[in-house]
């Protein structure tokens, strides 16, 4: 999954994760599954997690004029990380 990593400061960085729209709604197990294998990864180098949030970024299109109806279909997910 592309990501973004930005620095924050002595030892903390700023991951934003952001999987592909498929115009279907968003597979959260599978977008977390894929930060979890990252994190595995980055924790052999000191990487831990400190925060997650997830942001939503589109949504599926109102049917037949309805408010709130749809879904979303993108979104990503932003992971802080430290070293001790």
């Amino acid at each position: 999954m592309p990501s973004v990593v930005l620095e924050a400061g002595p030892n903390q960085i700023i991951v934003v994760y952001s999987p592909a729209d498929t115009a279907a709604e968003v597979d959260v197990a599978a977008a977390y599954g894929a930060v979890a294998t990252d994190a595995a990864d980055r924790s052999a180098s000191g990487w831990r997690i400190v925060s997650t949030t997830a942001v939503t970024t589109r949504h599926a299109q109102a049917f037949m004029g309805r408010e709130g109806s749809g879904y979303e279909t993108k979104m990503s997910v932003v992971v802080v990380y430290s070293k001790p």
